[in-house]
């Protein structure tokens, strides 16, 4: 919907960055206040609220035409979905076995992205053939269900202490954990950077595709995300989750610089993004790592602030593609080659988070041997 939305709010793709990034901001913001009431309200409870927040800014971003009120629905959308994931890592924590928190993480991600999946192709089929204001409008009426719905989940309460529930300061004494977060914000440009948004207009200028082929082929990232989560998790139990990070890492920016920059056959297109989904599903794997460095009571609020981290990656990502697209437009370069460049700063930055775990796995590597 980028073109939609840049001549309804008249931006130009800075200025578009800027307004998908307000929901990336409002997300992460919400992450630790979400993490700090699970300890004081029930989960069904704080799920309904974000939902219903969640389809009110939809709502105001169909039917407004100011660019200050969109980003307002948008950082409104963003805060409401903060709740999905946490929710998702709380449920996990209180009903299943502790040794099958990375299995049952992995499936849950996989489940996740059908959301990811569907908002893609079938979105985009449905906005050819009805105007986008209606299409909108039955997602928030979803919205609405789902708020309904949450409210008859199975009850949430354990035994919180003040202590647990507030202590957030251990977060910020812990290194190796902001270090983790900072790869994680790093690493992330693939899938809320490119995916997310420039994953479409890509696929338009450098390979000619229809804007609902290209919704269909930027899907298949979040279908090899789903596929790959679940095996990725698998297969880190037998190599580690740091070994199996660094190998997501690399391979991701490895697929990565060559979709960009050569020419990959159509018909492939599909491969490579299940590719790249494989590659993302590293963000599992740092969550489960989290378990490394936080005490056992304290695991939410350490996903809630990697996850906030992970988020504000979509907010750093979006403003500075969007940013160097208008900006190499100067040098009269050919489109597709605008979007080469200014996409490549995502291979980049992962391979700089790849380097950060690494370090981190070696420190946790030497502190094991040490005990």
């Amino acid at each position: 919907m980028m073109d939609t939305m840049m001549q309804q709010f008249s931006v130009n793709s800075a200025e578009f960055g800027v307004l998908a990034s307000m929901y990336y901001y409002g997300y992460a913001i919400m992450q630790l206040p979400i993490a700090f009431v699970f300890g004081r309200l029930e989960m069904r409870t704080v799920l309904c609220f974000c939902a219903s927040v969640c389809a009110l800014g939809i709502g105001i971003l169909t039917y407004t035409n100011s660019l200050y009120l969109a980003m307002v629905a948008q950082f409104l959308i963003g805060s409401g979905s903060a709740a999905g994931f946490l929710c998702t890592a709380e449920a996990i924590s209180l009903w299943f076995p502790k040794e099958r928190y990375g299995q049952v993480m992995g499936v849950a991600v996989a489940f996740g992205l059908l959301g990811a999946i569907y908002g893609g192709q079938p979105v985009r089929s449905l906005l050819d053939h009805y105007q986008w204001q209606s299409v909108a409008l039955g997602i928030l009426i979803i919205g609405g269900g789902i708020a309904l719905i949450s409210l008859r989940l199975p009850s949430s309460v354990r035994n919180h202490s003040s202590e647990e529930s507030t202590d957030f300061l251990h977060i910020f004494k812990n290194p190796a954990l902001i270090f983790l977060g900072i790869a994680n914000l790093l690493m992330v440009g693939v899938l809320e950077g490119f995916a997310d948004v420039w994953a479409g207009p890509f696929l338009v200028k450098s390979y000619g595709l229809s804007d609902s082929e290209a919704a269909g082929v930027a899907s298949w990232i979040f279908k090899g995300m789903m596929v790959g989560s679940p095996i990725v998790t698998l297969l880190a139990k037998h190599l580690g989750n740091y070994l199996a990070i660094i190998a997501c890492g690399i391979g991701m920016s490895g697929a990565f610089f060559a979709l960009l920059f050569y020419s990959v056959p159509l018909w492939s297109l599909p491969l490579w993004f299940i590719g790249l989904g494989i590659g993302c599903c590293y963000q599992v794997l740092i969550f489960v790592a989290a378990k490394d460095w936080c005490h056992a009571n304290r695991i939410s609020a350490g996903i809630a602030f990697l996850n906030t981290l992970n988020m504000l990656g979509g907010a750093f990502f979006h403003p500075i593609i969007g940013f160097f697209v208008d900006d190499l437009k100067k040098y009269k370069l050919p489109l597709e080659l605008s979007y080469a460049y200014a996409l490549s700063i995502v291979p980049f930055c992962a391979l700089i988070g790849t380097l950060i775990v690494i370090f981190i796995g070696i420190y946790r590597r030497k502190r094991c041997i040490s005990s």
